[in-house]
């Protein structure tokens, strides 16, 4: 039997023409309903951008995630690809973590609804504190939708220098230098651009540290580590050799206020150990990473004075046998501002007390004077 017969029928049944025609009737319907699956029953294919927070994330996640990342979900043509990456330190259960923020173009759905449009992807409504899962080749993280807007790819990431201060150890002063960073994954989030470090006594230093941050926009604040770039607060800097809670003195500059002078002031040191008071002399420095930040110019030793009560109940101005009074002429490398002087990155003013370190000698005194 033929496949076609003389009268045009396919196995003797039905007509070819008629059979043609239902075939092409099927795939024209197969392809609608494709269609209609893809972009819905009254949608379009839309795009928006959304901020997506992932949180703390494994080093794995930091290293992978990237610009040109795309998400791809099962039974849908939407995607997913990232434009910006923000990675931050933050602070989670005693520990600094990286935290990531991606920006992403999402190609979706704009659905008619009876009283507005909808922008959905991978068939659910994208809004903010809508949950996203980030599935690529190279990892998965799941994040929260945090803003989605009609344009704009980037994230606010900016380049903020800072000027920060911070009480430190000798053991971490000695560690810190003018090129430490925090890198996180192949992510620089801070840069140092300059240390100066003032004594304080007992071994501590403040520490004035210039620096660049990583910072995002985020509303009208500048954030890093998840907190406000604000002078007055404090953010917590976990370098490779060392941590350090550092506040906020400065935004917008990495260097101290004022301009570097030279004053000459005199510093009283009352019932100073003989053996401190035999040790200073002129030409004394106090150096601090080979600069000079004070020379004594002279040295004037008395006597302390002590005052003794009598058995009788009479007081008499006596000499101590041992200890004495001691008066220095320093010459300090101070910083001149609209409202003063500034020495060791703080106000410097008479009446106020003064810490110098003359290598293994440190001495603190009132400033009686300044010439």
């Amino acid at each position: 039997m033929s496949i076609i017969d003389d009268d045009g029928n396919l196995f003797g049944a039905v007509n070819v023409i008629d059979a043609l025609a239902v075939v092409l009737f099927l795939a024209v319907l197969v392809a609608g309903i494709a269609f209609v699956g893809v972009i819905g029953p009254d949608g379009e294919p839309e795009t928006r951008y959304a901020t997506i927070e992932l949180g703390e994330q494994p080093e794995y996640v930091v290293d992978r995630v990237s610009e040109g990342d795309v998400v791809s979900p099962e039974g849908t043509s939407d995607t997913i690809t990232v434009t910006d990456v923000y990675v931050t330190p933050v602070e989670a259960d005693g520990a600094v973590e990286p935290s990531v923020i991606v920006r992403g173009e999402v190609n979706g759905q704009l659905i008619e609804t009876d009283d507005d449009q909808v922008f959905e992807y991978a068939g659910e409504r994208l809004r903010v504190d809508t949950e996203l899962e980030m599935d690529t080749d190279e990892y998965f993280a799941e994040g929260v939708v945090t803003s989605v807007e009609d344009e704009d790819p980037t994230l606010g990431i900016e380049q903020t220098p800072v000027l920060l201060e911070a009480t430190v150890s000798g053991t971490t002063a000695d560690e810190m230098t003018d090129d430490d960073s925090i890198q996180l994954g192949p992510h620089t989030t801070a840069e140092m651009t300059n240390v100066q470090l003032y004594p304080l006594g007992d071994g501590q230093y403040r520490a004035l540290v210039g620096a660049e941050l990583t910072t995002l926009q985020r509303g009208s604040s500048v954030t890093y580590g998840g907190e406000s770039v604000a002078v007055g607060n404090t953010l917590q800097m976990q370098f490779d050799a060392y941590d350090i809670d550092a506040e906020v003195v400065r935004r917008g500059t990495d260097t101290e206020i004022g301009e570097p002078t030279t004053t000459t002031a005199e510093i009283e040191l009352e019932n100073v150990r003989r053996s401190v008071a035999d040790g200073l002399e002129a030409g004394m420095e106090e150096r601090i990473r080979g600069e000079t930040l004070a020379t004594v110019r002279s040295v004037d030793s008395q006597p302390a004075e002590v005052v003794l009560e009598s058995d009788d109940g009479d007081i008499h101005l006596r000499e101590h046998p041992q200890n004495k009074d001691v008066t220095l002429i320093v010459d300090l490398q101070t910083r001149a501002t609209d409202t003063g002087l500034r020495f060791h990155g703080e106000s410097f003013t008479e009446d106020e007390s003064v810490i110098l370190d003359f290598d293994l000698k440190t001495v603190e005194g009132e400033v009686t004077r300044i010439r």
